[in-house]
Formats: structure tokens, C-alpha cells, sequence
């Protein structure tokens, strides 16, 4: 169950229950603290990834309004170029595909762990369970 909790942390505590059911459990059950540490890794990834994304779109966002002024018409109005309207629609579905697909990717991973299954996470599980198991054979 605390497995499955490290994992749906992600929209229900953030960082901090994953670190709580490791400190915890690090010297009871290997099989929570391998899922509550790719837990956190995988939180801290998200929470990397979204601020990432974010920073870059302002830096592109500041860029491109500073190309705004060259959009004024002959009336003297200013309107919003339309790749700007385009870049703003990129912008949210790709965070909100961010967003979901993490969320649905950590419920996937919560059912599997509270199935008693060993899954990984693509990157950081085979670090993780090095690191919790020992070295892979």
C-alpha cells in the first residue's frame, strides 16, 4: 500500500510522502523503498521538466513580443501575430500532455506496485534498483 502511495504521491503530497515511506521503511522493506525512491526521482523529474518548459516558453514568449511592434497596421492598432496565438496553443497542450501523461504514468505505476510487480521507471529504475538491490546479475 505505501507503494502505491509513493507513486500517487505525485498529485497527492508532491515530494514529501516519498521521502517520508523511505526514511521509514529503508531498513524494514526493500520493496518500498525501491518504489518510494523512483518515486521521488520520478517527481523531481516532473517537477524539472514543467519548470524547464515553463522558463524556456517565457524566454521564446519575450522574444517574440519584442516582435510584436513590428505587427502594427496601417490604422495604427497592434494585434497579436498569429504565431504568437499558434505558440501559445503549442505551449499549453504540450503542458498539459506533460501534466497528464505524468499523472496517468504514476497511477499506472501505483496499480503495478500494489500488484506486489517490480516495475521500473525507463531511466532511473535500473539506478534505483541497484542501488536498493544491489547490482543486477
Amino acid at each position: 500500500m505505501l507503494a502505491l502511495f509513493s507513486h500517487l504521491s505525485l498529485f497527492l503530497g508532491g515530494i514529501v510522502l516519498p521521502i517520508i515511506f523511505w526514511a521509514t521503511n529503508r531498513d524494514k522493506s526493500k520493496f518500498v523503498t525501491f518504489h518510494a525512491l523512483q518515486a521521488l526521482w520520478f517527481h523531481i523529474a516532473y517537477i524539472a521538466i514543467i519548470i524547464i518548459w515553463v522558463f524556456a516558453f517565457i524566454i521564446i514568449a519575450v522574444i517574440g513580443g519584442l516582435g510584436v511592434g513590428a505587427f502594427t497596421s496601417t490604422t495604427g492598432r497592434q494585434e497579436m501575430p498569429v504565431f504568437f496565438i499558434i505558440a501559445m496553443i503549442g505551449f499549453y497542450a504540450t503542458l498539459f500532455a506533460i501534466i497528464f501523461g505524468a499523472i496517468g504514468y504514476s497511477i499506472y505505476m501505483g496499480i503495478k506496485s500494489y500488484q506486489g510487480r517490480l516495475v521500473k521507471y525507463p531511466v532511473i529504475g535500473n539506478k534505483v534498483y541497484a542501488k536498493v538491490y544491489g547490482p543486477a546479475n
